[in-house]
């Protein structure tokens, strides 16, 4: 991953890699939106924190179990018909959340929408990989992902806004109609890329091209001590994120006592953070760190456990001003969500493209799972000792714990990890 040849961006492949982001815009209007306006959505259903942070866990519960096959099916359909299946369906779902009476109903929902969801990711992976030159691909990965956090800015700042105007009922219902309008636009004019390979490129082995089971492809990918130790920093990411989009709304609302409107604007700034963070990580990770995605996870690992410490021990304390909450949401959002290009880009190099999109749906078990756990589990403390700061310190612990053991257990592999990954 060292001293990889430069090209020039491919006009074709750049739009097609902004073809793909915005299907990432649709899905994150809609549900990190719908998170925005929890504080909304609380006071309908008379529900606490900790049941608000069950809304995370059934929508990821679904994602942890069928992630593996969510990436054989996104190799099986492709990126285009994997976007445009899983854009309608999660919008088809919005739907259903805005007319429904009973917040155990919503919670369904959020299952069925975690499991359109898992088709996405793979999908976006899979193109990005395809499409990207190798000294490009984690700036590619936080271009496409980014899409996700300028989706997530418009739902957390625009939903919560219209919410308070309409209801969160016909705010969603017109998020859900502006997805289908996206899935439109990628069937229309989302076109594959492909470009003419070298000869010996296109040679590969008999056991490359030989179909094997979704059992052997796990164990062959299970094997890499490296990819295994990578997985911890996606559970990082899988926690910091949960948490802060489960609760960032409610947190600055119930806490720090701003409207439920501030509230949406502080996760929309977090989530601006994420836009521009993920492509300067990878640019980073590409140019000071010359690849060396160990490095990057790293670094990335330690400011996220000391920015949630922050949050735990100096902003739930003291009175800060607007504008500074807003500065610290974005930072907040810089680091975390920034983890999420280079984490897949790491993961995916690790492979041969035969095995993308299994990699990344093995690869997304690990955030999923801990976006299961963490969200209530952050929402009940914050119910026993009545607000967020304790929350935040326990967090920031396990955080710091899991750089820390990735640290210490990738050190003995990355080397040959990198060596064949370049070899691929």
């Amino acid at each position: 991953m060292t001293n990889i040849p430069k090209k020039k961006w491919n006009q074709k492949h750049l739009a097609a890699l902004i073809i793909i982001s915005t299907a990432y815009i649709a899905v994150f209007v809609n549900i990190q939106g719908f998170k925005a306006m929890l504080p909304l959505v609380q006071d309908e259903f008379l529900i606490s924190r900790a049941q608000v942070g069950l809304y995370s866990s059934f929508y990821f519960f679904s994602t942890v179990m069928i992630a593996v096959f969510s990436g054989r099916i996104a190799d099986y359909l492709g990126t285009k018909k994997g976007l445009v299946l899983g854009v309608c369906i999660v919008a088809l779902m919005m739907i259903l959340h805005s007319v429904s009476p009973y917040f155990g109903l919503i919670l369904i929902l959020a299952f069925f929408t975690g499991i359109a969801f898992s088709l996405i990711t793979p999908s976006v992976n899979k193109g990005v990989i395809e499409l990207s030159e190798p000294s490009k691909r984690s700036s590619s990965m936080g271009l496409v992902h980014g899409g996700g956090g300028l989706g997530g800015f418009f739902g957390a700042v625009m939903l919560p806004y219209f919410g308070e105007m309409v209801g969160w009922r016909t705010a969603l219902l017109f998020s859900s109609i502006f997805a289908l309008l996206i899935a439109f636009f990628i069937f229309r004019f989302y076109q594959p890329v492909v470009e003419k390979k070298k000869v010996e490129e296109n040679e590969v082995s008999s056991e490359e091209n030989k179909t094997t089971t979704l059992k052997e492809d796990l164990k062959y990918l299970l094997k890499n001590r490296y990819l295994v130790s990578v997985f911890l920093m996606g559970a990082i990411f899988g926690m910091g994120i949960s948490s802060v989009t489960g609760h960032f709304p409610l947190y600055l609302a119930r806490d720090l006592g701003t409207t439920a409107s501030f509230a949406g604007l502080g996760l929309g700034i977090y989530h601006i953070g994420g836009i521009t963070g993920q492509p300067f990580w990878g640019l980073v990770n590409e140019r000071v760190f010359h690849g060396n995605r160990r490095k990057g996870l790293s670094l990335l690992g330690l400011l996220v456990a000391g920015l949630i410490f922050f949050f735990g021990l100096v902003v739930s304390r003291f009175n800060f001003p607007p504008y500074a909450i807003l500065l610290f949401s974005f930072l907040l959002g810089f680091c975390t969500l920034g983890i999420i290009a280079i984490y897949f880009t790491a993961v995916s190099e690790l492979v041969s493209s035969k095995y993308t999109g299994v990699v990344t749906g093995l690869a997304l078990i690990f955030p999923r799972t801990s976006t299961v756990i963490t969200p209530p589990l952050f929402g009940l403390v914050a119910d026993i000792t009545g607000t967020y700061a304790l929350s935040w310190v326990l967090l920031g612990a396990v955080v710091l714990t899991l750089t820390l053991g990735f640290l210490y257990f990738s050190g003995k592999n990355s080397k040959s990890a990198c060596t064949n990954s370049r070899a691929e």
